[in-house]
């Protein structure tokens, strides 16, 4: 166990290539999204339409950690609740929003739950 929590650490350390399955960064960057959205005070949703930039580390225990520059569109769909913005369509010429997450997560598994570690749209 103790040489596995070295080797572990080692990886983390120095890094290493992670296959990301763009099924779960989008995942991730719809719940960061969703997130943004409830804690703002938009009048309309804004959804993820490009994922700019991804990154990910391993973060113990059996998680990892993206670090996401997305680009987001307002829609029509009114800003409240917990929205499914697979559903709202884009508005035209709307407005724009550039934002960074961080976010930790288990890849393929949404029972356990996801956590936003910081967020900045401009």
């Amino acid at each position: 166990m103790v040489l596995f929590g070295w080797v572990f650490s080692a990886l983390v350390i120095i890094g290493c290539s992670i296959n990301l399955n763009s099924r779960d960064v989008m995942n991730v960057a719809d719940f960061a999204m969703n997130f943004h959205n409830r804690m703002s005070n938009y009048p309309y949703a804004f959804k993820v339409v490009e994922i700019v930039s991804d990154e990910v580390q391993l973060s113990p225990p059996a998680r990892l950690k993206y670090i996401l520059d997305i680009l987001a569109v307002q829609t029509f769909c009114r800003n409240q609740g917990n929205l499914n913005l697979t559903l709202c369509e884009l508005q035209p010429k709307a407005e724009t929003l550039r934002c960074t997450f961080s976010v930790l997560a288990v890849p393929g598994n949404d029972h356990i739950p996801k956590r936003l570690l910081s967020h900045h749209c401009f």
